[in-house]
């Protein structure tokens, strides 16, 4: 009995011991981060490091959140980290980051999975930091700008990233953990949003631009917002945005479609040597805008629209595949991947040929357009 009670009585002094937050940091002791832009000098392969911290000393209630640049340098990104505390009063604190931005002259190195490696084993960093390219001249040049509707760009790029999947539908949230994925999956290359500089009234502000095509962890060109949107399409990344077309048989866009669901299934088959990959898209839309005398209570027209709509997706989707497959070579689509997880002898036959066999395949394309909603009710 004596033996219980003194256990008992050690377990409670140690768990006595364990209160409290030993790591415990107050705001006046930590430099919060709100954004990073990481840059390579072409000329002593130096990391540039560019930090938008927020500025307690000027936010405040009226004032809203303030930010400030720091940069810094180094021969590694940890170098170049730490150097930055030499112009700091405290260290950086990392727990608050939302976005990493990619220079233009980084992405074309080659380097960005080295950079990616250090932000996962990093104890502070988030996973879930979205990546982006800047398309400016550096990383540097996008944090360097007003937000918009927030003072803090970071967290303005990381909202419209947010949104853009439900609203517009041109470029994929792609996160730390899920890019370190797809740089280690056999036969599948990244793909990252874009962003560039815009001149919106007499400010110059961040929009988002397409995607930066990798191959292997080098960047290796861009696709526009408005093929971006079919690159989703093909990899079932399509959640919201607009699809445009005509009422008629004119080639006159009067017609706007909001998606409200789309589903991508793709299946290949591998006959006498030859690769050949099947898409399906379906998609589920409501019509949103329409010219006035067009009567979206007759079956036929509806129809009409869809069989136009349904056309233009598999033409344009598979033009985008086409472009990535001539001008990049680069399996953003995760053909090869697919091959790998459903048949690894075939994948190891034709790994070793990939770059040659990628631009060689036929791909078609089949969409269904179904109008679910257009805003009139028939009489009954």
């Amino acid at each position: 009995m004596n033996k219980k009670i003194v256990c008992l009585l050690l377990s409670l002094i140690l768990l006595l011991s364990q209160t409290g937050c030993w790591s415990y940091r107050g705001l006046n002791e930590i430099t919060i981060i709100a954004g990073i832009g990481i840059d390579l000098d072409p000329k002593t392969k130096d990391y540039l490091v560019s930090c938008e911290i927020i500025d307690l000393t000027s936010t405040g209630k009226e004032s809203g959140t303030k930010a400030k640049l720091v940069e810094s340098r180094g021969k590694t990104v940890m170098d170049a980290v730490r150097n930055a505390k030499k112009r700091l009063l405290n260290k950086l604190y990392w727990g608050n980051n939302e976005v990493l931005i990619f220079g233009n002259e980084l992405a074309k190195s080659g380097d960005i999975g080295n950079v990616i490696n250090w932000f996962l084993t990093d104890a502070e960093c988030r996973e879930t930091v979205c990546l982006v390219v800047s398309q400016e001249k550096t990383a540097k040049d996008l944090l360097s700008i007003y937000g918009l509707d927030n003072s803090v760009v970071a967290f303005e790029i990381k909202k419209i990233i947010a949104d853009d999947e439900n609203v517009v539908g041109t470029m994929e949230n792609v996160q730390l953990f899920q890019a370190f994925s797809i740089l280690n999956s056999p036969g599948r290359s990244l793909a990252l949003p874009a962003f560039r500089d815009v001149k919106n009234d007499e400010d110059i502000v961040a929009e988002s631009n397409g995607e930066a095509v990798f191959k292997g962890d080098k960047l290796v060109g861009y696709l526009p917002p408005e093929e971006s949107k079919y690159y989703l399409f093909a990899v079932d990344e399509i959640h919201g945005g607009i699809l445009t077309t005509s009422s008629t048989d004119e080639d006159q866009t009067d017609v706007s479609l909001e998606i409200s669901k789309s589903k991508t299934k793709n299946s290949y088959s591998y006959e006498n040597g030859q690769l050949k990959f099947t898409i399906k898209i379906e998609t589920e839309v409501a019509v949103d805008e329409m010219k006035p005398g067009v009567d979206l209570l007759d079956e036929d027209t509806l129809e009409k629209i869809e069989q136009r709509e349904q056309k233009m997706i598999e033409e344009r989707t598979e033009s985008v595949i086409k472009k990535v497959q001539t001008q990049y070579n680069s399996d953003i689509f995760g053909f090869g991947n697919m091959i790998y997880k459903s048949d690894v002898k075939l994948w190891q036959q034709l790994e070793p040929e990939w770059d040659k066999i990628f631009p060689t395949i036929q791909v078609k394309v089949e969409s269904k357009v179904n109008i679910v909603n257009t805003s009139f009710l028939k009489h009954s």
